[in-house]
This record gives structure tokens, sequence and C-alpha cells, in this order.
């Protein structure tokens, strides 16, 4: 059997029980730019390696080669003092393992593309920055992300699985579940109303207070991302108990001015003390003596 199809049955076995993206290579050399065309119109994308364990996975699936054509694989840039970047996701993840010796070296000035060593020997899965228009063969993946994978949330993979990347305020292993706050019961001489039947992530409870009491503290509360009010609950207290607590409020207040105004005069009081005798004994006076 052709090791193309060897490695696609391989690969296809692997999804079915990691739901994980599938790599895909031709024996075909094109240019950089014709690889990824190849790439988008039979699979996904020309391959994007997101850490150093891909990479290793992937060179391990590709055919020995003794030398070029190797194969393209989905990083470059378009200036030479510009970043490495992965096309399709933007990642500039570059391993500390991944470039060859002395590599990348810009020879010609103009080295953009990046192709993949399958060779045996210490060289082998790493990478060679090469002008785009050589021609090399292309290495692809294939998506099992969809539309419907993640329902609030962004869908990423990985050899071994995929993983949804959740908004603000939702879990689950498909992001489909709203976070939720815990239940608040109704103030005494009060009640309260909330939006909605769930106290979900962004959910707001207003609480009112019956007639002739004062609510102390925010009316309003908003559940958060985390599941946690944005704040504590208010109370209700009668209007002669709210009076009471601002002529105690007021008269605490008093007794501390007092006492700050007591010390301070008290504090005068003893410099004052002190300066007399100093003054009694102050050179001018001795001289007149």
């Amino acid at each position: 059997m052709d090791m193309k199809w060897m490695v696609i049955l391989l690969l296809g076995i692997l999804a079915e029980t990691t739901m994980g993206w599938m790599y895909h290579y031709s024996n075909t050399s094109m240019n950089w730019t014709q690889a990824r065309q190849w790439c988008q119109s039979t699979y996904t994308d020309m391959v994007v390696i997101q850490s150093q364990k891909e990479n290793d996975y992937l060179v391990s699936l590709l055919p020995n080669r003794k030398q070029s054509p190797y194969f393209w694989i989905g990083i470059t840039k378009k200036q030479k003092n510009e970043t490495w970047t992965w096309i399709g996701n933007n990642s500039t993840w570059i391993g500390e393992q991944s470039w060859a010796a002395n590599e990348p070296n810009n020879n010609n000035s103009k080295e953009f593309c990046v192709e993949i060593y399958v060779k045996i020997g210490e060289n082998r899965g790493k990478w060679n920055d090469e002008k785009c228009a050589n021609l090399k063969s292309p290495v692809c993946y294939e998506a099992q992300c969809t539309a419907t994978s993640c329902d609030r949330g962004r869908c990423q993979e990985t050899i071994d699985n995929i993983t949804c990347l959740c908004e603000p305020g939702f879990t689950g292993n498909k992001c489909q579940t709203a976070v939720t706050c815990p239940p608040l019961s109704q103030p005494s001489d009060g009640n309260l109303t909330c939006s909605g039947e769930k106290l979900t992530f962004n959910s707001t409870c207003r609480f009112k207070c019956s007639p002739g009491f004062l609510m102390t503290g925010s009316q309003d509360v908003t559940c958060r991302v985390t599941g946690v009010w944005s704040g504590p609950r208010p109370s209700c207290a009668s209007y002669k108990q709210a009076l009471l607590a601002v002529v105690g409020c007021a008269a605490f207040s008093a007794f501390c001015c007092i006492c700050f105004c007591w010390m301070k005069r008290r504090k005068r009081k003893k410099v004052a003390q002190v300066r007399q005798p100093e003054e009694a004994t102050s050179p001018s006076t001795e001289a007149q003596g």
C-alpha cells in the first residue's frame, strides 16, 4: 500500500479515538504558495505546529528522505526583520529545539519560508529557512473542530483531543452551561426581584424595602463570571432605626472631635510650659543679671 494512504488510514483511526486533527502529505514538490493552496483545497490548511510534542509526532509520521526536497510547514514571514508567524492562527511559537544548527540564517536575504528535515540523524525534525520559490512537498492538517463543536467558546485542537476554550461566564466540555450564582433569600421588611428564572452570568437582582423602611446598601446586585454576586445584599431598616443610627454616628463623630481638640489643646499647653523656663534662662536674661 502507498505510504501516503497508510498514513491517512492510521490517522483516520486515531481521529475516531482521540478526536484530534489529522495530518496528510503529498509526494509532489511545489513552491510554498502552491503547497498551501493544495492543502487548503484538499484538507484544511498547511500544517501548524503548536508544541515540540506535535513537532515530534508529525516527524514520526513522515517518510524518511536522504536529501532535499523535504517538507514545507506553515510558518513564514514577509520581511527580514519580522517575527516568524504560523499561518491561520497567528501563533509565534518557536521551540528551543526547533531550528537546525546555525538556522535560520536567511541565506541570500530572502529565505522567508520553512522546511522540516526528515533525514536520519541529529537534524531530523529540525527546521531550515528556505526561499519560498523552492520546491518541497506539502504537509497539511485536517481539522476536526466544527462550528458546532463548542456552544459558547473557541475550539482548540491538538494531536490528542479537542478542547473548548469557553467565553467568560460559560463552562462545560462544550461551553454549554452558563455560570450561575447562588440563590438570594427575600430580605426582611422588603422584597426581591431578579431578571430571568435562572441566576446566570449577568443576571441582576433588585431589592426593595417595604413602606416605612429605609434601604442601606446598593439596591442592585449582579451575577459575575465567577459565580459570585457583585456585592453584599442590602438591608431594610425602619426610619426610627435609621434615625437612631444617624444620631449615634453623629454623636460618635462629635465625641471623637472633642477628644481630638482636648488632646491638641493639652499638647499646646504642655509645650508652653516647657518654653517658660527656657525663656527665663535665656542668654539675654543672664547678661542683664
